[in-house]
């Protein structure tokens, strides 16, 4: 037997308590969703600024308005982005999130691949593409054949050398395993083929490395880490493993087209605290300092539990009139260093002091190494004074969309 339930007629009427969080829920959300326009109207409108409240990594500008892009609509999705990404209150609700989640111990990012021990590595170097970087053989052998043509033509030789990824050196540390995926594996032993078809001599830092780190007599001090915890970089004891190892390689094929040898010293080193590069992409309380660009500042304690010490070393060449730093703008220098971070961040000075001869370096970041390239074109198509030019590329560079039909 069923019964109907009877109409209930006309329902209770709410508590106080209830109608207060109601009242309560509608106002905050009103007032986060007035929040972005609000800020925007107040510091750009009525007090008249151009730059935003507060500088971070996600900012991004919309494209110029044109007729095509405002009719279909695209336009106004950059807008508001931008719009979006410039408020500190976007700024605030993501850092928290984001913090509450390392906190919780699970922490998420598209950039950034979290690995043992508070160990960060970039995500597209972890697991790359395979099948892509195999598809550009062809093109990718097609332009470094040009290039070596291009740098011999201009009375140069050319060294490209390619800095391996941290997770291939500290793989224990990247992967659950500890183990290279097949999808990682032989790519570096790829790359290094690949400029042996073409002609173009190299040498094989990724050994040198691991022999480095097999051979510390204290594997677990940061003593003799080679690359930073939370950087996408190497620490001064890797660059001095890498430049070793390609003087070595410049001086057994053109130590006699360069000037003798001459005495070098380090300068006085310089360290700093930053945000390193991959918490700066986590997305949390951190800012970008507006006077000093690529400066993370923290402001949270999980921003600044997460900064490293950075160091860098000066170096000075014995000349004719005495000792004079080296700046990378020696126009005789018989060395051109054409590369990326890496070489800003000792690497210029590591070359340069086992080399034993000053080098000019052109500078341009990206870890594909094509924009540095670029930069230095009008000089190898004039023809250049150096005797002698360095590319340098980071492998995950080869994996990047650029390669995949390069052009000069």
């Amino acid at each position: 037997m069923t019964t109907t339930p009877e109409p209930s007629g006309t329902e209770p009427p709410q508590t106080s308590a209830q109608l207060a969080v109601r009242w309560h829920g509608l106002v905050l959300v009103s007032a986060l969703c007035a929040a972005v326009p609000l800020v925007h109207l107040v510091w750009h409108g009525v007090l008249g600024h151009d730059e935003p409240l507060l500088r971070t990594r996600s900012q991004l500008h919309a494209k110029t308005a044109t007729v095509a892009n405002v009719l279909d609509g695209s336009w106004m999705v950059d807008k508001e982005k931008e719009l979006r990404e410039a408020s500190p209150v976007t700024w605030y609700l993501r850092a928290t999130w984001n913090e509450l989640r390392y906190r919780a111990g699970v922490p998420e990012s598209s950039q950034v691949h979290f690995g043992k021990d508070e160990w960060f590595f970039i995500k597209e170097s972890v697991v790359p593409d395979r099948a892509a970087f195999e598809r550009a053989r062809p093109n990718r052998r097609r332009f470094l054949g040009e290039v070596r043509d291009l740098v011999r033509a201009s009375g140069a030789e050319l060294f490209v050398f390619v800095n391996p990824d941290k997770a291939r050196i500290y793989p224990d540390l990247c992967y659950r395993d500890g183990v290279l995926p097949a999808a990682k594996k032989d790519n570096y032993a790829a790359i290094l083929a690949d400029l042996a078809a073409v002609g173009i001599p190299t040498v094989d830092l990724a050994s040198a490395m691991a022999a480095a780190r097999a051979a510390d007599p204290n594997p677990q001090s940061p003593d003799g880490e080679l690359y930073y915890r939370r950087d996408t970089h190497w620490r001064p004891g890797g660059a001095l493993v890498a430049g070793r190892a390609e003087a070595a390689a410049i001086e057994a094929r053109c130590g006699d087209r360069l000037r003798p040898r001459t005495e070098m010293r380090l300068s006085g080193k310089t360290a700093a605290r930053v945000v390193c590069d991959l918490p700066a992409n986590l997305g949390i309380f951190t800012v970008e300092r507006p006077e000093r660009a690529a400066t993370t500042v923290p402001l949270s304690l999980l921003a600044d539990h997460l900064s490293e010490v950075k160091e860098y070393y000066g170096l000075e060449w014995k000349s004719p009139a005495g000792f004079v730093a080296m700046d990378g703008k020696d126009p005789d220098a018989e060395v051109l260093l054409v590369g990326a971070s890496f070489a800003e961040d000792n690497g210029a000075a590591s070359l340069s002091m086992w080399l034993g001869r000053p080098i000019r370096t052109s500078i341009r970041f990206g870890a594909t190494g094509l924009a540095s390239l670029r930069a230095a074109l009008p000089e190898l198509r004039a023809g250049t004074k150096a005797k002698v030019v360095v590319w340098d590329i980071v492998e995950r560079g080869f994996f990047a969309a650029e390669w995949q039909d390069p052009r000069l």
